[in-house]
C-alpha cells in the first residue's frame, strides 16, 4: 500500500468516525482533508477501489469505506491490536 493511499484511508476513518458507517465524503476537498494533492487523491482513489477497500460513486462523486477497508484502516491506525 502507497503512502497517499494509507493517507486517504485514515482520512476516511475519521470521517467514519464522526459521522457513522454511511459517511460519504465527496471527492471535492478531500484531498486538502487528507494532505494529499489533487492528481494523488485519483491515484489513492483507484488503488483502493482496485483492492475492494472503498466505494466510488461517480454521480456526486464520493466514496465510502467497505467493511475490508475499515478493517484495514483500523489496522493502520494502530487500534487493531492489543
Amino acid at each position: 500500500m502507497t503512502g497517499i493511499e494509507r493517507k486517504l484511508l485514515l482520512t476516511l476513518l475519521g470521517f467514519y468516525r464522526e459521522i457513522g458507517p454511511a459517511a460519504t465524503p465527496a471527492l471535492r476537498g478531500l484531498d486538502e482533508e487528507a494532505g494529499l494533492e489533487p492528481w494523488e487523491l485519483q491515484e489513492a482513489v483507484r488503488g483502493l477501489r482496485d483492492r475492494g477497500l472503498l466505494e466510488y460513486w461517480e454521480l456526486q462523486p464520493a466514496v465510502r469505506l467497505t467493511p475490508e477497508g475499515l478493517r484495514v484502516s483500523i489496522d493502520l491506525s494502530g487500534e487493531g491490536t492489543s
